[in-house]
């Protein structure tokens, strides 16, 4: 994706924003140092202009989900990351956090969004945001998801104030962008300069038409010795697992037929999850045993809401009571990749990239705003809010320190 995108121009954002292939910090401060400096070669060459005064930017995005057309309309604007307003409710990676930190230290800039929810059932902000769209829009993008992102301009301090006001009484739940929130946060600590406390953030009403979360799954690596029957009657002990025969079935078809599985222990309230494995020809319905165990390794003060997530169940007692992960792996991601397409994890499995496949379901909106409330985070990787915020859509610049 990097290469197709930097081929589309010599300003396309991700020459900027681009981590290295292996997400790992690069200690040398090279690889931000080379980006800082493009960023100004396209200040300098006028290829960046940087707006005059104060305002805010709406923003929209159109999408399709199966069969239904939607909308989501939001804004962008800055967010002191220090109010105690705003909740997180996932989990970071270490690593990515202090890339993400390095980057924005070296360039004093925010070129992505946070983006957070608030719950308005009013839908006031909404309304002054369509007013807003009345104009034409300042940019139109329409990805290859087939999304059409809209950004509009708002210089009216009259209606800036107003969105401001009705903002006052929201609290907003970080939905994506937990690796750019803390990475702010911590280059704010890093400077103690007050200018960077505030980011980049995209708002958006929870309770108005076009939220859409979707799952994201995990894929598994074993070593040799690694045996999947064994593996599996350790899984039957604390699980109910029922074999779903898939000879002859393509990975979506397998899909569909999982999903179907899941949506309908969903339905009875159960939480379950699919699962294959070495053999291309057997599938597996996972549920979650009533209660769950209080042996398993549940992290200290976990609440029981968060304890009955699918993805705080498969973590606690899949990954870290059958497989044996320890804190530190899971934080590391060692062994495992996240793929919002499910057919992709099945076939993955089944060249034997990875040994296990799990199709997790989405988790609710409901869940997400318990839980962040609650002062506690979800699994990494639990929620995939579609379509992703484009980045580079707007440039916050910092006052550069010095020391830095």
């Amino acid at each position: 994706m990097i290469k197709r995108l930097e081929a589309q121009s010599p300003y396309n954002v991700a020459r900027l924003v681009k981590a290295r292939p292996d997400w790992q910090p690069d200690l040398t401060g090279e690889h931000y140092r080379r980006a800082a400096a493009l960023m100004n070669e396209w200040i300098t060459g006028g290829a960046l202009v940087p707006d005059e005064g104060p305002g805010f930017y709406p923003y929209s995005q159109s999408y399709t989900v199966g069969s239904d057309r939607l909308t989501r309309w939001g804004f962008i604007a800055l967010g002191d990351l220090r109010d105690a307003g705003v909740h997180t409710h996932e989990e970071t990676h270490s690593h990515v956090r202090e890339d993400r930190c390095r980057l924005r230290l070296a360039t004093a800039a925010d070129f992505g969004l946070i983006f957070l929810i608030y719950s308005d059932p009013a839908q006031a902000v909404d309304r002054l945001l369509r007013d807003c769209e009345s104009g034409e829009p300042i940019f139109v993008a329409e990805q290859p998801d087939g999304s059409i992102h809209r950004l509009y301009s708002c210089r009216d301090l009259v209606r800036g104030d107003r969105v401001i006001k009705h903002m006052a009484a929201f609290d907003c739940v970080i939905a994506d962008g937990h690796h750019r929130a803390a990475a702010a946060f911590d280059s704010w600590r890093t400077t103690q300069d007050e200018s960077w406390a505030y980011a980049a953030m995209a708002f958006f009403n929870a309770d108005a038409p076009g939220m859409t979360v979707l799952p994201i799954h995990r894929a598994v690596a074993r070593d040799r010795t690694w045996r999947f029957e064994n593996f599996l009657e350790r899984l039957s002990d604390d699980f109910e697992v029922l074999e779903l025969p898939a000879a002859g079935l393509s990975p979506r078809q397998v899909v569909a037929h999982l999903e179907n599985q899941v949506q309908h222990q969903q339905h009875a309230e159960r939480v379950a999850f699919g699962m294959i494995g070495p053999d291309p020809n057997r599938a597996f319905l996972v549920e979650a045993p009533v209660p769950l165990p209080h042996r398993w390794p549940w992290p200290a003060n976990s609440h029981p809401s968060w304890r009955g997530l699918a993805t705080a169940i498969f973590e606690t007692g899949v990954l870290r009571s059958v497989l044996g992960y320890s804190d530190g792996q899971i934080d590391a991601g060692t062994g495992m990749e996240f793929t919002k397409d499910a057919a992709a994890l099945i076939d993955w499995v089944r060249t034997e990239r990875y040994q296990l496949g799990f199709l997790l379901p989405a988790t609710s909106l409901a869940s997400i705003l318990e839980v962040a409330r609650l002062g506690q985070n979800l699994p990494r990787k639990s929620t995939f809010f579609f379509p992703k915020l484009l980045t580079g859509l707007t440039i916050h610049r910092m006052e550069p320190v010095s020391s830095m």
